[in-house]
């Protein structure tokens, strides 16, 4: 029992009851301001609405989703769960772009490359296809079988020099065509895109235009930006055989997009996996952090190109090819270069 040394006056009762009224107030206050589930869901959702730049794209109706998962919302709800709503609602923008991530897990949707066949095996065209005649020069591991090209791109994220490129070409200029393979490639950075592409350029050669939003309206966006790549170099202007799959994405769609408006150039596999934006990055008050497109990218004749590039030749590895090392899709490129 607490023993009361000196009586208390009337003021220091009051006193005594104010302080511990607003203490219980500040324990019972569980969250941050503006960080409750409610105004979590509100802000990621607002964000999007107003900075989204796919939504007339991929013919969303985003108050439509609003209805579907607001309703789930309560500030009763554990962090995870919400995090589950906010998750399923993204989900349907169907968007490899678009992640949130948390402390404790990260949405990303992979659903643009997971629902289809893989059409890739690496140790299967190591062993049967590279061997030990192949080369590497930064990101490039390539080769030349019967005075054909074969060079194999796997990912646009790491730098190369200018004579890592240099050393490829002068040994592929020779050849009577190439295959050139960026399938599983996810992308990366834009520089090293483009000093690919201007490897296969004669002329200076529009490439895309990007729109940019002008302001929070669904259609509201600046007027279409042109990008242009001027030649470097001597060019290889021989045929040549792109060789895609669904997780071509991001960067690597924007390579395929390029490509395949130059003259020399077919494009032979599956589809691309798309990522047609540029990918921006935005801080939840609750700290989560929110990767949504931002523009919108189109090919050089204006056509969205968000949902891949189509194949000039569809073609797709059977089961039994795959457990045999066969790759049907080389195979083929190198019947059409002969």
């Amino acid at each position: 029992m607490r023993r009361i040394r000196k009586p208390y006056t009337v003021i220091s009762i009051c006193l005594l009851l104010f302080f511990a009224a607003t203490s219980c107030k500040k324990t019972l206050q569980t969250s941050p301001p503006g960080t409750s589930a409610v105004e979590t869901f509100e802000e990621l959702w607002t964000f999007m609405d107003r900075h989204y730049a796919l939504f007339d794209v991929k013919q969303i109706e985003w108050k439509m989703i609003y209805d579907k998962y607001r309703s789930t919302v309560t500030n009763a709800m554990t962090e995870a769960a919400l995090f589950e709503v906010c998750a399923d609602m993204l989900e349907e923008l169907k968007d490899g772009h678009v992640t949130l991530i948390s402390p404790f897990k990260t949405f990303t949707y992979e659903n643009f490359y997971r629902l289809f066949p893989t059409n890739f095996n690496y140790p299967n065209i190591s062993a049967n296809y590279l061997g030990s005649s192949s080369k590497v020069s930064g990101p490039f591991i390539y080769t030349i079988k019967q005075g054909i090209g074969y060079l194999y791109c796997k990912s646009f994220r790491d730098d190369y020099t200018n004579e890592d490129l240099e050393k490829v070409f002068n040994e592929l200029q020779s050849t009577t065509g190439l295959i050139l393979d960026i399938r599983s490639n996810t992308g990366g950075k834009a520089g090293n895109v483009n000093r690919l592409v201007q490897k296969f350029l004669d002329k200076k050669t529009l490439v895309k235009y990007e729109l940019v939003k002008s302001g929070p309206g669904h259609n509201q966006f600046l007027l279409p930006n042109a990008y242009y790549l001027e030649p470097t170099a001597i060019p290889y202007s021989n045929p040549v055989i792109v060789l895609t799959n669904r997780t071509c994405f991001s960067a690597c769609n924007d390579f395929a997009s390029y490509m395949n408006y130059l003259p020399q150039v077919t494009i032979l596999g599956d589809q691309t996996g798309g990522g047609g934006s540029i990918p921006n990055n935005y801080i939840l008050a609750n700290g989560w952090t929110l990767q949504y497109s931002s523009t919108i990218t189109l090919s050089a004749d204006k056509i969205p190109i968000d949902a891949g590039i189509t194949p000039d030749i569809y073609l797709n590895i059977s089961p039994i090819d795959e457990t045999n090392g066969i790759d049907p899709l080389i195979e083929k490129a190198f019947l059409l270069l002969k």
